[in-house]
Order: structure tokens, then C-alpha cells, then sequence
């Protein structure tokens, strides 16, 4: 019984009850949370759940940026009196409705401001294949439970790679929904407050099968609706990402090898990429519409700090913080023409994905990699002023790790990130599998398909028994 389909398979069987299933949990959790550092609050979960639903008590946990009514919620951001929401997020509403007990919140960097995961009130989160290094953020505490097995499934949130990246760095899977498939409430510093663009709510689990069943529940609707199957023979569009930038050797060798994988498989695997998904202009575009909307929660003071303190970091990193400084100008113009540019991605993504089932395609450009400490803190944000250095070649911290996910974001479809293997180090690489919008059933189906093709990874030491 090691993921939320069979438990929750079990617990409607009656062979096994919900308070065990929470004593194994909590089992793994003496023996590993000491080393992996992957939750901020465990929940009392001494009430008990009818079995007579549709998860039937399953367990799961939530990031701690997401609202769960009258539980402490505190963005990573260690104070005296955290904000306790007054009611849940919708999303992890419907789950608990269908039964699901929510009994942890992982941890977060402070304000989701980073691609590691550490904070004040937990420390640093270690990454279960290797505690040295990093499960990626801003929902590693999440992917971190999950691959260790101390979490069934855990409720995470992505605005520019945040459940992907986890997810692909800790050998998990994850469930990025299309924009505006679920309500994006219950995800900010406050009541009410909502992102028009790119921040969304999705699963992260130990399959497939989980992320189909936590969907159903979530906004999917129980059964895939009819014309959803997806076509008898495999269409892949595949890229190893070096025809758009620089990427880690040992993660373009897994891609490689996922590929004749694949085509050995039975899949037909034809390398292409859209021709407007990866460019300046869609780079600019993302950071200057996130810019533009999450500039509006801050005062004009506060925009300008940000801008004058970060022009150093900004120069760094020209994919990624340079145009959201450019957004926190909040010109109308300039958001209006970023808007027009997403339309125009959308549209040229949509047209490519009728040749092809999906798209695989790298989370990022380097793969898992030691904990860094910032160069400096400034409240919740941090810089990293040293490159990664791919074939000799630096790249700036923010780009290396988000200029793969921030374009498909903007693009607005869904994506599942899935294992493809392990690199020469014996970690995790994962990839984006991008559908076509509206259809994450189809993507789902697409995504269990090809897992059945590729090897099954467990993090050495945290496999569930």
C-alpha cells in the first residue's frame, strides 16, 4: 500500500483502518523528518473520517501557503501570530468533502520567493535521495514528503515552476492544471486576494493514478469525459532543451535515453518545439504581466525598492527578474502588449499540439543540486549572485531554473511532471509532459502511458514498505 490509490482502495475494503494508516505515517515520520525537515505542522487527527466517501479519510498534506480554515498558515515566515484563515481554499475544500483529512503543512521558503526550501521555523528541507542537496521549492517541503513516503499526496501551489521543479527534483509527480481549470482563491497572504495569471493550485504524488484520483476530486469530475482517450499510437513532440538553451549534461543524457526508451516502446517520438514558446518575447511577457499583477499588492514605495535594490539581481538574470522589474512599473501599455503576446503563444501552442498527444520537454536546465545559501536577504527575498555553470557556460540562478517552466505557464496548458530516470548521480530528472488545454484527462492518460514505458524510481532509503 505505498500511494493514495491503495489506500484508499483499502480503507473502503476494511483492510486496514485510518488510524493505522496515520500510525505508519507517523512511523515514517520519526524516521525521517529529522534529516528531511518537510513539515511545519502536524494536524490533531485523533477525529476520524466516514469511510462511506469518495477518498474515504485518506490522509494528505497541504503547503503551508494554502488557506485551511483555523489552521496557522504562515508562508514560511516565522512570527509570533501567524495568519489563520477564515475559511479553506476551494480546491482543498472539495478534497475534504470527498473525505480527504488533511493531517500536515509542508514547508515553503518564505513567501514561496525561491526555487530551495528553507525557513526560519524548520530550517533547511533535504532532498530524500540526498539530504545534502536541495527538493527544490517553492513546494519542496511537499515533494519531499511525498518521495519519502511520509506523505500520501500533498496539496501544492506553482506560479513559475513551483510544483514542477519539486516535483522533477525529488523523482515525484505532479499535476499542474490549465488556467482557469480551478478557482485560484486561498493561495495569498490574506483573505480574498486572487492572481489573474499563472499561480495555480495543483496535486504532487507517488503516481499517476494518485494525481487522477486527487483531480476527480478537485475539478476533473469523477470519469473522463468521452473523446478524452487520446490517440492508439503515442504522438510525442520531445526536446532535450539544448536547441533553447544551455542544459546540464547528465540532464540532457536522460532525456536521451528516455527517448529511445520511448521509441522502443512503441511511441512515436518526433523531436520539435512550437516555434513561439521559447523566445525573448515570451520571457517578457511572463515577467512583465507577473510583475505587472503581483506589483499591484505593493505600494509604489515598495515597487521601487524592490527595483532599486534588485538591479544588480535583475541584471543577472535577463529571462526571468529583469522583465518582472519592468512589470512592477505597472505601465499599461507594455501589460496590454503582454497580454496580446500570451494569446499569441497560446494560440501557436494549440496549433502545434494537434500533430502531437504532448510535448516532453526539461523542468529546468540543471538538475538537482547542493543547498546554496544566498548571497544576501532582503525579508523574503533572496539572491544568488553565483551562476550555475553548464559546460563551462554560467547562467544566472533564476533563469537556469525557471526560463523552461515560465514560457509554458504563460502558455497556459497543462502539464503533468513526471520521472524519466536517473542522471550518473543516481538522481531524479523529470520532465514537463505539456497536453493540450482544457484536457488534463487526456494528459493524465498520455502521462500513465508513458510511465509504463520507463523505469519506476524510489528514492534508496525512503522507499515505502
Amino acid at each position: 500500500m505505498d500511494n493514495a490509490t491503495a489506500i484508499v482502495a483499502a480503507l473502503k475494503a476494511g483492510t486496514t483502518t485510518q488510524q493505522d494508516v496515520l500510525a505508519s505515517l507517523e512511523k515514517r515520520r520519526h524516521n525521517h523528518e529529522p534529516s528531511i525537515n518537510a513539515f511545519i505542522h502536524i494536524c490533531d487527527t485523533t477525529e476520524t473520517s466516514s469511510i462511506d466517501t469518495p477518498l474515504a479519510g485518506l490522509p494528505i498534506s497541504v503547503k503551508d501557503q494554502i488557506h485551511v480554515e483555523g489552521m496557522p498558515c504562515t508562508f514560511g515566515l516565522k512570527e509570533k501570530r501567524p495568519f489563520v484563515p477564515a475559511r479553506t481554499a476551494t480546491v482543498v475544500q472539495r478534497l475534504a468533502d470527498a473525505g480527504a483529512r488533511i493531517f500536515a503543512k509542508t514547508s515553503l521558503p518564505p513567501l514561496a520567493m525561491d526555487f530551495q526550501t528553507s525557513n526560519d521555523i524548520v530550517g533547511v528541507t533535504g532532498n530524500p535521495w540526498d539530504q545534502a542537496r536541495t527538493a527544490g521549492g517553492s513546494s519542496g517541503g511537499g515533494a519531499a514528503a511525498v518521495a519519502s513516503g511520509m506523505s500520501f499526496a500533498d496539496i501544492g501551489a506553482d506560479l513559475a515552476g513551483s510544483l514542477r521543479i519539486p516535483a522533477a527534483f525529488c523523482g515525484v509527480y505532479s499535476l499542474l492544471p490549465g488556467a482557469g481549470a480551478l478557482p485560484g482563491d486561498g493561495m495569498l497572504k490574506g483573505e480574498g486576494l486572487v492572481l489573474r495569471h499563472f499561480a495555480r493550485i495543483g496535486p504532487i504524488a507517488r503516481t499517476v493514478d494518485d494525481l487522477a484520483l486527487l483531480w476527480a476530486h478537485m475539478g476533473g469530475g469523477v470519469e473522463p469525459p468521452n473523446g478524452e482517450s487520446g490517440s492508439a499510437e503515442l504522438r510525442l513532440a520531445v526536446s532535450n532543451g539544448s536547441e533553447v538553451l544551455p542544459v546540464e549534461r547528465r540532464v540532457g543524457c536522460v532525456f536521451d535515453d528516455a527517448f529511445a526508451e520511448l521509441r522502443n516502446n512503441g511511441a512515436r517520438v518526433t523531436h520539435a518545439l512550437p516555434e513561439k514558446l521559447f523566445c525573448d518575447d515570451s520571457w517578457t511577457a511572463y515577467g512583465t504581466i507577473m510583475g505587472h499583477e503581483t506589483g499591484a499588492m505593493m505600494n509604489p514605495v515598495e515597487r521601487m525598492l524592490a527595483r532599486q535594490f534588485g538591479r544588480a539581481a535583475a541584471r543577472r538574470s535577463p529571462r526571468f527578474l529583469t522583465p518582472v522589474h519592468e512589470g512592477y512599473r505597472r505601465g499599461k501599455a507594455a501589460y496590454c502588449q503582454a497580454l496580446d503576446r500570451q494569446k499569441t503563444v497560446a494560440k501557436d501552442l494549440s496549433a502545434f499540439l494537434q500533430h502531437y498527444d504532448a510535448l516532453l520537454l526539461p523542468v529546468c536546465s540543471v538538475g538537482v543540486f547542493e543547498h546554496r545559501k544566498p548571497t544576501s536577504v532582503t525579508g523574503p527575498v533572496r539572491d544568488y549572485a553565483e551562476p550555475f555553470e553548464i559546460d563551462g557556460e554560467p547562467m544566472a540562478y533564476l533563469d537556469a531554473l525557471t526560463a523552461f517552466a515560465t514560457p509554458v505557464s504563460l502558455a497556459g496548458n497543462p502539464v503533468v511532471t513526471m520521472p524519466l530516470g536517473l542522471d550518473d548521480r543516481g538522481l531524479p530528472v523529470g520532465a514537463q509532459l505539456v497536453g493540450k488545454a482544457g484536457c488534463e484527462w487526456q494528459l493524465l492518460d498520455v502521462a500513465r502511458r508513458l510511465s509504463a514505458m520507463l523505469p519506476q524510481i524510489a528514492a534508496p532509503g525512503h522507499a515505502v514498505k
